[in-house]
């Protein structure tokens, strides 16, 4: 395939400079808008595609038993969970301090690996909540009875000793094991010096600080088996069969304030939520603002790829007598084609490099001014392929019908 050499291509472009700079100031300002649009769309939109990890459509969650008192006795949130047992359809109860897409009665912990990797973990603490929340075990083992930490928030509150057994996600044991199987390994407390024993390895568990799940930290998720004895607000994470999970959730609110009216905060009452709907109105403004990303990244492509389309259109009409002579002096269509292409090629490259260092420019402004995270360079050579080959399928309807243009018909063009 012969290419036309490069100082013949330049000289044809100096000659009339003015279609170029067009082609070149908008492929600049498509490669400084579009950059940090990709970027800030992938980061909205990939926890939408994470796998939460969690029986969505059976997963009851119940929320806003506040204890007039200040806080509900051991004894009480037995009573509470044997109730829900007896409710038709419900096939698990786990009392829990931590609760999927709740905001309440939250934990975290700083931990650090044995290569000395630290990472905040989301915690979920409680009995039986592997079961009841429907997650898959991948590696190791469930806790054992007698293996809970005491959860006394009346009293001594959180207090992890040292040997305390939990359950990672994989997404967070590869993080703190880069090197190596995380099942009996060791996590030490970085603000307790405490260390915790990995038993079991969950496939996967989205966190519930919905402002922390980007740069691959939404599955942070840790569990912990856990005794909970005293706390002011009680929740319950309740699994149920999937045919009988409207009538479980409209069943839990009364006869709960049945049992526990009187020694609930008034005004106050039970919340019970779908956890696919608590999902859905937690991730709202994630959705609409990846639809309003992906529409800036369709129209600044559409905008471009028209541009282009269209200048290099006039720019071989304009040219269509230098065009014929090359025809009539022995050029075929396919040296057309390729001259025209390969021009194309040169503007839009030279359109991409201050477009490319605008586009890096304009994040670290928005890493000052909004506290964005950085744009990888990855993004660069990828947003430079992308508009590269927009700009070869815009510029090829343009090209082949310069290269059919008959000698004879090209000549006689004013």
């Amino acid at each position: 395939m012969h290419i036309p050499p490069l100082r013949q291509i330049l000289s044809g472009l100096r000659q009339r400079p003015l279609m170029p700079w067009l082609i070149a100031v908008q492929v600049a300002v498509a490669a400084a808008i579009l950059c940090n649009a990709v970027f800030l769309l992938q980061r909205q939109a990939a926890p939408l595609l994470v796998d939460d990890g969690i029986a969505r459509d059976r997963l009851l969650l119940v929320d806003q038993l506040v204890a007039r008192s200040g806080h509900w006795s051991a004894a009480q949130i037995r009573t509470g969970a044997d109730l829900l047992r007896g409710i038709p359809g419900v096939e698990g109860v786990a009392p829990a301090l931590g609760l999927p897409m709740k905001q309440s009665m939250t934990f975290t912990l700083d931990l650090r690996g044995p290569s000395g990797t630290t990472a905040t973990a989301t915690g979920f603490a409680g009995d039986g909540l592997l079961q009841t929340l429907g997650l898959e075990l991948a590696r190791g083992r469930d806790f054992e009875p007698g293996e809970g930490i005491r959860v006394d928030l009346a009293g001594e509150g959180l207090d992890i000793p040292s040997g305390t057994p939990v359950l990672l996600t994989e997404a967070l044991a590869r993080h703190y094991f880069p090197n190596g199987d995380a099942l009996g390994g060791r996590l030490e407390q970085t603000s307790g010096g405490r260390d915790l024993v990995v038993v079991g390895i969950v496939r996967r568990l989205l966190r519930y600080q919905l402002d922390a799940l980007d740069e691959g930290r939404a599955q942070f998720s840790i569990l912990l088996p856990a005794d909970v004895v005293s706390v002011p607000v009680l929740n319950y994470a309740v699994r149920v069969t999937p045919g009988q999970r409207d009538a479980a959730r409209d069943a839990i609110g009364p006869l709960l304030e049945r049992e526990f009216g009187a020694a609930m905060l008034p005004g106050v009452a039970v919340r019970v939520d779908t956890y696919e709907s608590l999902r859905d109105s937690a991730f709202r403004a994630r959705r609409a603002a990846v639809w309003l990303l992906s529409t800036v990244v369709a129209v600044v492509l559409l905008v471009t790829g028209v541009g282009i389309a269209g200048l290099s259109g006039y720019w071989v009409e304009i040219r269509t007598r230098s065009i014929g002579i090359r025809r009539a002096l022995g050029a075929g269509r396919g040296d057309i084609l390729r001259h025209v292409l390969a021009e194309n090629l040169i503007v839009v490259g030279m359109g991409l490099l201050p477009g490319l260092v605008a586009a890096y420019a304009i994040n670290h402004w928005l890493m000052q001014t909004y506290a964005m995270a950085r744009l990888p360079l990855t993004y660069l050579p990828l947003a430079a392929l992308l508009l590269w080959s927009l700009g070869l399928y815009a510029a090829a309807g343009p090209a082949r019908r310069a290269a059919r243009t008959p000698p004879a018909r090209a000549t006689r063009a004013a």
